[in-house]
């Protein structure tokens, strides 16, 4: 499991969830919904893993990502309870990377 590339794949979504969050008009602070349709993935996309990777980024960026526009308009997020992405650290401390382990990937 190429782990490096599953973060990246995990953070690409949580970029998009957190920026059509923002764009369906839904405040950072508002209500944590989950989104109610999740865009199709990026053609590079193609191991179940790298499926997973994006279906929970995009979601979990809907729900609590900061949009680029509301990282932009602070001087540092993180004091200001903005999240951006998810270290590959801290989706081994959630046991994401087991949600996106598939034994028959194909990539």
């Amino acid at each position: 499991m190429d782990k490096t590339k599953l973060t990246n794949v995990f953070n690409q979504g949580f970029r998009r969830g957190a920026n059509d969050r923002a764009a369906s008009g839904s405040p950072l602070a508002g209500e944590r919904q989950s989104p109610s349709q999740i865009p199709s993935l990026p053609a590079e996309c193609v191991s179940h893993s790298e499926q997973t990777a994006w279906t929970e980024g995009y979601t979990m960026g809907y729900q609590v990502g900061a949009s680029d526009v509301e990282l932009a308009s602070v001087d540092v997020p993180g004091a200001h309870g903005m999240v951006s992405g998810m270290s590959e650290q801290m989706l081994e401390m959630f046991g994401a990377f087991k949600k996106m382990s598939h034994e028959n990937d194909v990539a």
